[in-house]
């Protein structure tokens, strides 16, 4: 396929992943979440236009100033509070949940609200996504179930979001395949005198072009001594010639994410250090990948990934973890980090992105997307990862 393709070709071969009709995939996945709360001894879950919300319906809903509640008890059936503006979309991606209480602008939410919380009434214990739920829906639960303790469902959620499907590792392939493509055909325009800036904006449109479904952060686009603060916010600094250019971007498809970051040198020839620093962080990630599998812990992963980092030379220029979770969220558990000893399970996805920051002088990070098997783990990311250098 051509650089120049556009998203045509992305978005076809995607029909071909196989997808659950709604009228299966709420119905099995509002079971799931049901049978999940209930073995946590919850009453309810109460989910606003979020994450685990997607997950349930398959479609995303945006969250807004109007109410929007999906309450799921784990002995009845759900029910939702619903903008009237939203009802055909709602009925549409969520068939199974029959029981709608719309409200509209002129009448508020509040006897919607009332009536969709009625049979909760002698509900202890509701779940909550902790960092999804605003104020002013907490204040709706709240009001309606004064005698409940709200608390939080992310255990509920992380268990049922964490193992990905081969649907949805599909999804987040697809993601990684635009990406990479936008990437390449980005870096076309990298030379010195370039700005951070013009490459980020270039970039963002070209995972759009491409059939990306968003852009799922504002593209990292670090030069030179800039390189080195890992969450910089590209400006109109101008590139220079054999200094580092770090690049952290992400788009999704189908709702599902993918978060990748290379590090290139702009023209020129790269110093003796720099040629080191990045070759310890790409052996980093390298051990990082090896060392992911069913059955260790992420603190293993963690260690063994940066294991050649703690080195004398390099240990002051460490300031991150690992990794973190990755799918519907750009962010999500679990945590690849030292100290977490939950145990690494088949089908949980995360990134393996070890980097070095120095500060004044630069910095690398490289960072790919896996995907854990049955004997160990698959890339979802595939674009080079050695030391590339760009322009003339």
């Amino acid at each position: 396929m051509s650089d120049d393709t556009v998203g045509g070709d992305f978005a076809a071969e995607a029909g071909d992943i196989g997808q659950q009709a709604p009228s299966s995939r709420d119905a099995l996945r509002l079971e799931q979440l049901r049978e999940a709360a209930s073995a946590a001894g919850f009453d309810a879950v109460v989910l606003t236009p979020a994450a685990t919300m997607t997950w349930l319906l398959g479609q995303e809903f945006e969250a807004h100033e109007r109410l929007f509640l999906l309450i799921v008890p784990t002995s009845d059936a759900a029910t939702a509070v619903v903008p009237a503006l939203e009802e055909a979309n709602f009925r549409r991606a969520a068939p199974s949940v029959e029981s709608l209480h719309l409200w509209d602008d002129a009448e508020g939410p509040g006897k919607a609200a009332a009536d969709a919380f009625r049979r909760l009434a002698r509900a202890s214990r509701v779940a909550v996504e902790p960092l999804s739920l605003r104020f002013m829906e907490f204040e709706h639960v709240r009001r309606e179930l004064p005698n409940a303790k709200i608390e939080s469902a992310e255990s509920v959620a992380t268990a049922l979001r964490l193992r990905k499907s081969d649907e949805e590792a599909a999804m987040m392939k697809r993601a990684s395949k635009i990406a990479e493509a936008a990437l390449e055909f980005t870096l076309r325009d990298v030379k010195p005198g370039r700005t951070e800036i013009a490459i980020a904006s270039k970039l963002s449109s070209e995972l759009l072009r491409r059939g990306g479904g968003g852009i799922s952060f504002g593209p990292i686009v670090l030069s030179g001594p800039r390189s080195a603060l890992p969450h910089g916010v590209p400006d109109d600094r101008e590139m220079q010639e054999g200094e580092f250019l770090l690049i952290d971007f992400g788009t999704s498809f189908d709702h599902y994410h993918c978060d990748i970051t290379r590090t290139f040198v702009v023209s020129g020839s790269p110093t003796d250090r720099m040629r080191e620093v990045y070759e310890a962080v790409l052996q980093a990630n390298i051990r990082g990948v090896a060392a992911s599998r069913p059955g260790v812990t992420y603190d293993y992963v963690h260690k063994n990934c940066q294991a050649n980092l703690h080195a004398p030379r390099f240990r002051e220029f460490l300031t991150h973890r690992t990794g973190h979770g990755l799918g519907l969220e750009i962010h999500e558990p679990p945590s690849v980090m030292a100290g977490n000893t939950e145990v690494v399970e088949e089908g949980a996805v995360f990134t393996i992105e070890p980097g070095l920051y120095l500060d004044g002088w630069g910095g690398v990070r490289i960072e790919d997307n896996v995907r854990v098997t049955s004997t160990g783990c698959e890339l979802l990311t595939s674009s080079r990862r050695e030391l590339r250098i760009l322009g003339p």
